[in-house]
């Protein structure tokens, strides 16, 4: 009870997590400037609160507390109301009252909000408004066209699927999200006329779109540099999508139904990035070759059920492309286009899981070529003639075996090569294979220290293997979780010829790590201390980072430790 406390200023009931009701007295305490009621889960009345001296106000994670608590007085400009997430179905209508200044308003995972008071439209400085993961969220307000300031509306993932026709108004809008969870109702976005005329981004990626669900006049969106499609029914895409000019970036990925591009693609003059993988498309259109600032070209796993059509010659265009990828595609012998190594940007291809025995040798003349990735291609008899720049190749486990001897001794400049265990094999076959490519690995790499000088970075010669356990083989004698690690040599170790160097082996992640390897000897020869400067073998993302654990090797030749031409 409250009654006796007129001046009670600050209540803090955080975390008392068994409270299910406030006295309703709390609507005495006029002065109150902080009510802090976050964390209590078991919350559900909650009493009228005297607003005219409040300043905070926290109900975050208040989960079981569905109606917000009424307010009495004026609330004062710059009050902070925390409620993010909780359990409230509406928000009162005062609590925007006098809030004319607020700029933004994240209504974020509150996942019980059905409805959005109306007087949201009156807040004339509002430029960012974000509602994404209000899961049962089905409408925005009829005036939000009124939000003359508006730069940013994010409602991804609500029920959002019929936006208001006012929303076309937005002509400040520069980011519009209403991407994901529709509940199995198909999204209908109103005609653009010409409205929405600084919108750089549109996010409507599984939305369940169908054709004539994407407005046929997107053209108009001038100014649109992104638009994400993907995951949608969509079949074809709307050919004035060829007359955005600024755009930057085109996802269509996932979209299980499109069988095509627009002809018209390649007036796409400013696209850097086109991701359309895991669709139906067997055939792109001969004008993509057009699209000389495109950096990024995805085509993982389409053309799965018609074979795939070049019919084009990419010598002609495509100067900029960085990153291709034609994963999974079920390529076979002559589907990749002979020329690919015109080409000549390209820094990353990636040709994992297809079908093909033998692949262009004019891939050796991709000068930029820093990656490539030939995982899982069962049916390739033969390695190519690696890029003179290359310097990481992704292989799989039995294709390691299979070309254990070019892999080291024709490696170029290639600094990485990334072993991925086998899908579809349990972690003791895994395993197993793991040992023989580790063994055989070593029996091989001896032939480096040939092409090894004392000048050469030895980050620049690192085997990766992933491995679902942190695993070291066991045939290396000296382990430790240290930062250090001791080697007895045996007296008279040293025979010219003979002694190749020291083998090491790490597990996890060194980025941009120097190690120092110091040898201490008696035997009349030059010490030196040398510095290895490693870095980490690979920094994307992958799907093999969750599960499997990154197992690096290399070899320390002796040559790069002391000078063996003057040694007895």
């Amino acid at each position: 009870n409250f009654t006796g406390m007129p001046n009670l200023e600050k209540l803090d009931l955080s975390w008392c997590s068994h409270l299910e009701e406030v006295h309703y007295s709390l609507g005495c305490c006029s002065k109150l400037i902080r009510l802090d009621l976050r964390w209590c889960k078991s919350l559900k009345r909650f009493p009228c609160v005297n607003v005219e001296s409040l300043e905070y106000l926290g109900l975050e994670y208040c989960n079981r507390l569905e109606k917000f608590p009424e307010i009495h007085g004026r609330m004062k400009p710059g009050v902070q109301i925390h409620m993010l997430p909780s359990g409230l179905r509406e928000l009162p209508s005062s609590v925007f009252q006098y809030q004319t200044h607020i700029t933004e308003l994240d209504l974020s995972g509150m996942r019980n909000l059905v409805a959005l008071p109306s007087i949201i439209c009156r807040l004339k400085s509002l430029v960012s408004l974000n509602v994404s993961d209000c899961y049962r969220l089905e409408t925005l307000p009829e005036e939000i066209g009124d939000l003359d300031n508006l730069e940013e509306l994010d409602a991804n993932y609500t029920l959002i699927s019929r936006p208001p026709s006012s929303i076309i108004r937005l002509n400040k809008l520069k980011i519009l999200k209403f991407g994901g969870f529709k509940n199995r109702v198909h999204f209908e976005f109103p005609p653009v006329a010409e409205g929405l005329r600084s919108l750089e981004h549109l996010d409507l990626s599984c939305c369940k779109l169908t054709d004539g669900g994407l407005l046929e006049d997107i053209g108009s969106l001038s100014s649109l540099k992104k638009l994400a499609l993907g995951g949608n029914d969509l079949v074809v895409l709307p050919s004035s999508i060829c007359r955005l000019k600024n755009l930057v970036s085109l996802d269509v990925c996932k979209c299980l139904k499109l069988e095509s591009l627009p002809e018209e693609i390649g007036d796409l003059d400013n696209l850097e990035e086109l991701d359309a993988g895991y669709t139906l498309i067997s055939r792109l259109p001969s004008t993509i070759v057009r699209l000389n600032k495109l950096k990024v070209l995805k085509l993982a796993r389409c053309f799965r059920y018609n074979r795939v059509h070049f019919e084009f010659l990419l010598a002609e265009g495509l100067r900029s492309l960085e990153h291709l990828d034609l994963s999974r595609c079920k390529l076979t012998d002559g589907e990749l286009p002979e020329d690919i190594g015109s080409l000549s940007s390209l820094k990353k291809l990636k040709l994992s899981g297809n079908n093909f025995e033998h692949l262009p040798r004019s891939i050796a003349q991709l000068g930029a070529l820093r990656s490539l990735n030939l995982s899982y291609c069962e049916r390739l008899t033969q390695l190519p003639e690696f890029p003179p720049e290359l310097n990481k190749l992704h292989v799989d486990y039995l294709m390691a075996l299979k070309f254990i001897h070019d892999l080291v001794t024709k490696r170029k400049k290639l600094q990485r090569v990334i072993f991925a265990p086998m899908y579809g094999k349990d972690d003791a076959d895994n395993d197993s294979i793991y040992n023989l490519l580790a063994h055989a690995l070593f029996q091989k790499i001896s032939s480096l220290r040939h092409d090894i000088s004392v000048s050469d970075s030895l980050s620049e010669n690192v085997f990766t293997i992933w491995h679902p356990e942190k695993k070291i083989p066991s045939w290396f004698l000296h382990q430790g979780t240290d930062s250090s690690v001791s080697v007895n040599l045996p007296e008279n170790w040293y025979i010219r010829d003979k002694f190749l160097g020291f083998a090491v082996c790490y597990d996890g992640s060194l980025i941009d790590t120097t190690t120092q390897l110091i040898p201490v000897c008696d035997d009349g020869m030059s010490c030196m201390t040398q510095k290895l400067t490693l870095s980490e073998c690979d920094t994307e993302p992958s799907r093999d980072s969750n599960r499997y654990t990154p197992i690096h090797f290399f070899l320390v030749p002796l040559a790069v430790l002391w000078d063996t031409s003057k040694a007895k």
